[in-house]
């Protein structure tokens, strides 16, 4: 009877370990270990990874909120898991680059002309990340530049801005004198001279691209000397630019908005926004990188990559000339048939 009950015993020990080790063959249960996620059966999963460094506030509403609404199109289209930089200084762009390639990043987008010297030098330590950015001419195995053709969308303002001037005196504010934004500057200089030779075009640097109330100064004294239309290229500082021209609007004073819908806020003063959809840019080549088609190389987006956008500002847009209306299309139809050449100078 002995003998019996022990062998009942271990009958029911045996019989609870076998259910022990089936409820752990079956489980589903996933464990993160670093970038990966590891399944019962052994597969993995590699999490893609964007990195994006801005020279301003992403609420700059200019060029670092472009950069930002690219980043949050690539996660909300393509998955990724994105994180951002606001850079504070020169140093800080290497160590934002530094710190992406040790995370493993695949991607990181520097969203400036002049990040691209530091790309260069961390580059070669992270051959498994991939560096772009924002305009410059370095090339090598893990870092290309996109060029966006912005001044494509700039000197259709130059156009319209000599049609519409009743002072024949323009203004052009850029942040500072470097290629990305004296493109724009040289481009509505262009249109303004292409249409009338005799429009005057005014043209300074503040030096910054954070102190808004320079670009306030700066406009002031250009409307006190008789300009009435301004391009302005200058990320946080051009506020000022708006607010000075919002502040004179009863004298007629217009500009143009610059990488954001500007005429959003400013709807009376503001004619059109010359826009750049990076979420387009950034996730085409995000899709190469993740494909593996991409390759080193300048990236060219324009209109024609549904990129660089002129948008009219809608409320405004009835009260408009209609000479300038069709001045602007005689203009863009000649811009996309390869008949108007823009010449930035040296980039």
């Amino acid at each position: 009877m002995r003998c019996l009950k022990k062998a009942g015993f271990a009958l029911v020990l045996i019989t609870f370990m076998v259910m022990l080790v089936l409820s752990g063959c079956g489980s589903n249960t996933s464990k993160a270990t670093g970038d990966q996620v590891k399944t019962p059966a052994g597969t993995e999963k590699s999490v893609f990874k964007v990195g994006l460094l801005v020279p301003n506030t992403i609420n700059d509403g200019g060029w670092s909120t472009e950069g930002y609404e690219g980043l949050k199109k690539l996660e909300k289209d393509m998955g990724v898991e994105g994180s951002y930089m606001e850079v504070k200084s020169p140093s800080d762009v290497v160590e934002g680059f530094t710190d992406y390639g040790n995370k493993g990043y695949n991607i990181v987008f520097g969203h400036s002309y002049d990040y691209q010297d530091a790309a260069k030098r961390v580059a070669p330590q992270f051959p498994k990340t991939i560096f772009i950015t924002s305009g410059g001419t370095t090339i090598m195995d893990n870092v290309s530049p996109i060029y966006f053709q912005m001044e494509q969308a700039v000197y259709l303002m130059g156009v319209v801005a000599a049609n519409w001037t009743k002072t024949g005196k323009v203004g052009a504010i850029g942040s500072t004198n470097m290629p990305a934004i004296t493109k724009t500057l040289k481009a509505f200089t262009q249109g303004v001279k292409d249409t009338n030779p005799k429009v005057e075009v005014v043209t300074t640097y503040l030096g910054t691209q954070t102190d808004v109330g320079k670009g306030r100064e700066a406009a002031l004294a250009m409307i006190n000397s008789g300009v009435d239309f301004f391009w302005v290229s200058a990320n946080a500082a051009g506020q000022g630019v708006y607010e000075a021209v919002e502040q004179n609007k009863s004298k007629g004073i217009k500009t143009f908005g610059a990488y954001s819908r500007a005429s959003a806020k400013y709807p009376d003063t503001v004619v059109a926004d010359a826009m750049l959809d990076m979420g387009n840019a950034f996730e085409m080549v995000a899709k190469q990188v993740k494909d593996g088609t991409w390759k080193p190389g300048t990236i060219n987006v324009g209109v024609k990559e549904d990129v660089v956008k002129f948008l009219w500002n809608e409320k405004m847009y009835p009260s408009i000339p209609q000479n300038v209306k069709d001045a602007f299309e005689k203009a863009k139809s000649d811009l996309t048939a390869g008949k108007i050449k823009i010449d930035i100078g040296a980039y």
